[in-house]
């Protein structure tokens, strides 16, 4: 768990006035200007990114790698609705992955959640991978006290809660660690529980962790694979400046894949842009985002 000093509390201080002032901003740049701007800058839910990566790593030889989807950060019930998520889940079970991870954030604020997320039980069982489907809470889902219906919501749905937990999965003939994390902003987010059930340290190891930016800690654990979402890419990501507000623990890492080593151990942590958005309703330059991952 990691034990905040006055020089980070100060800098997660200044990322919530800068994201205040921005919102601030933004919303009087809507309302001056109609809310035409809205569905100018509101990305189709069928023009979702599709991106594909390789990264090597397994231990064993396998006639084909392994193939993981990697979503984050729907926010279900902020701009996102049950229409977005068929027709994202339509594109993932195209895509034909082994396995299906969800880094967190998967409704956006239940308290003030206008429907029952019951409804959406049936839907989330129809996400079709052979090797399971693993959710680890993110910042939104830990901010109220209706984070153990989110959690029932999950469980009957079928998907697995790595909630500081980790379990062995067999990938045609290797035993592949898959763990997660809690949140690390507002619970308790704790990446040596997650391994605990690890048999041995050099086991090919998968983490989910909502912050992206908690790699520089967890890269120190003999973890292969570090998937993340938090910062929406930026969410508005200006060319040439980059993302004018980035989220406490999503400032470092913002998008993409990076190879982190420690020692003479590497690590791959893979950023989704994710497929919703928060605080305001738009995305600029910065696309939602459907990953397929494959591992040699």
């Amino acid at each position: 768990m990691i034990n905040y000093s006055t020089h980070q509390m100060s800098k997660q201080l200044k990322s919530i006035w800068r994201l205040k002032m921005f919102k601030f901003l933004m919303y009087n740049i809507i309302d001056r200007f109609g809310k035409s701007l809205v569905p100018l800058f509101h990305t189709n839910p069928k023009n979702v990114g599709v991106d594909s990566i390789s990264i090597k790593g397994l231990r064993l030889y396998h006639a084909r790698p392994l193939s993981i989807v990697h979503i984050s950060d729907l926010h279900i019930g902020f701009q996102y609705n049950y229409h977005d998520l068929i027709e994202h889940i339509k594109i993932i079970n195209q895509l034909q992955p082994d396995i299906v991870m969800i880094t967190g954030d998967l409704f956006d604020n239940l308290e003030v959640f206008k429907e029952n997320p019951n409804d959406y039980i049936p839907l989330l069982k129809t996400i079709k991978a052979p090797l399971g489907v693993y959710f680890s809470y993110g910042n939104h889902d830990q901010r109220t006290h209706l984070t153990h219906d989110l959690e029932t919501v999950l469980t009957n749905s079928h998907i697995t809660v790595l909630n500081n937990f980790g379990k062995y999965i067999n990938y045609d003939g290797e035993e592949i660690y898959v763990c997660g994390t809690d949140d690390i902003l507002n619970a308790s987010g704790n990446i040596e529980q997650a391994i605990r059930n690890r048999k041995h340290h050099n086991d090919y190891t998968i983490t989910l962790v909502h912050e992206p930016d908690y790699a520089d800690f967890v890269k120190k654990f003999n973890v292969d694979l570090q998937l993340s979402g938090h910062s929406h890419g930026g969410q508005i990501f200006i060319p040439m400046l980059g993302a004018p507000i980035k989220p406490s623990l999503g400032q470092k890492y913002l998008k993409g894949l990076f190879k982190l080593k420690y020692k003479k151990h590497s690590m791959h942590l893979h950023v989704s842009r994710g497929l919703g958005s928060t605080h305001l309703p738009i995305r600029i330059f910065a696309k939602p985002q459907i990953t397929k991952i494959y591992i040699k």
